[in-house]
């Protein structure tokens, strides 16, 4: 009976309460696969992050350029600009858009900048114009000879390098360096009209106006005979020949001792000169039939001279001049080096 009874009761089946799909999966997730979906889920699963969970473990630097400027007081130029550190040797780093001529352990030369070599140049930059240094590259056994600038250079926080000769040779491209290179700014040279307005106080005189000598080894010879004779200032139109090392180095120091002056127009630069009180003497290169001229030996000086030298004939300067002097040769050889004839010219100046 109780069997009977229990059979005809109905069957009750009990279902869980299954959770909702947090996704399903759409046609796109099923073309893309099972690794897609499980990135993608990665992802969406961290964006659901309470924010306000997180803990700040770093908090946010201050502005370290704004401590620099207010700390040390620095002005920065769009021009240049400069490491700021606490040591004083810190090495400056400068921006500039000129184009290096060469280049040497991380320091290129500019425009504004040229090489001096050889000993006397070099302490003839020294002794006249020790600012305009701005680095000095030397050898072990030169290093004893230039003991002075060395200190200076220490004194100024100045760099210098002790390389060696084949070092040298390579940044002068010459092997007649000596064992010693600087370099050096540029000389800027003066207006006639400001060389004679600094000398108008001078009862004595020595202008030398070069026309038309471009080798630099003549050109330094010149310089030297000007320097050992006292001329005070000589006049080119390209006065930036008197920058070239080779030039230098043949003068042995005697640029540094002398006036560059800036002459476009020789013509209106003599005529000025013979205003002042000038006495315009035009040496000849060699002695010419058609040009009326006058030995040496028999011109009279003035307190203020104005020496013309040319390789190449000119005959304005020549019509501008007051005195036309040659030096009279043989027939073995007629003419004399540039330099050598004005040497002698400028020594009888001293007479």
């Amino acid at each position: 009976m109780n069997d009977s009874t229990e059979k005809s009761k109905p069957t009750i089946f009990y279902a869980k309460n299954s959770e909702p799909k947090k996704h399903s999966r759409s046609a796109t997730e099923k073309s893309t696969g099972w690794k897609g979906k499980r990135k993608d889920d990665s992802f969406q699963s961290k964006s659901k992050r309470n924010r306000q969970d997180r803990i700040e473990t770093f908090k946010p630097r201050n502005d370290k350029s704004n401590f620099i400027k207010n700390k040390f007081s620095v002005e920065l130029n769009q021009s240049q600009s400069f490491i700021v550190n606490d040591s004083p040797w810190q090495k400056k780093v400068r921006t500039n858009e000129q184009t290096p001529t060469f280049g040497y352990d991380g320091y290129c030369q500019r425009k504004e900048e040229t090489l001096v070599y050889s000993e006397n140049s070099c302490k003839a930059v020294f002794k006249h114009r020790r600012a305009a240094i701005v680095k000095l590259f030397i050898t072990q056994e030169m290093a004893y000879q230039f003991k002075d600038t060395i200190d200076w250079l220490v004194k100024q926080r100045l760099g210098y390098d002790v390389v060696s000769s084949e070092q040298i040779s390579k940044i002068t491209q010459t092997q007649h360096h000596g064992g010693v290179c600087l370099i050096v700014k540029k000389r800027v040279p003066l207006t006639l009209l400001d060389y004679l307005d600094d000398n108008s106080d001078k009862e004595h005189d020595r202008v030398l106006a070069i026309d038309d000598v471009n080798n630099p080894h003549n050109l330094g010879g010149l310089m030297r005979s000007a320097a050992f004779y006292g001329i005070n200032g000589v006049m080119l139109r390209q006065t930036n020949l008197l920058d070239s090392g080779a030039a230098m180095r043949v003068a042995e120091g005697g640029i540094e001792a002398v006036e560059a002056i800036k002459g476009d127009d020789f013509v209106a630069s003599l005529d000025m000169l013979k205003q002042r009180g000038y006495q315009v003497v035009a040496l000849l290169p060699c002695q010419a039939k058609s040009i009326a001229s006058s030995e040496l030996h028999k011109i009279r000086f003035n307190k203020k001279v104005a020496i013309v030298i040319f390789q190449q004939i000119n005959m304005k300067l020549i019509n501008c001049a007051n005195v036309v002097v040659h030096l009279k040769g043989n027939d073995n050889m007629p003419a004399l080096n540039i330099s050598v004839a004005t040497g002698i010219l400028l020594s009888n100046l001293q007479k």
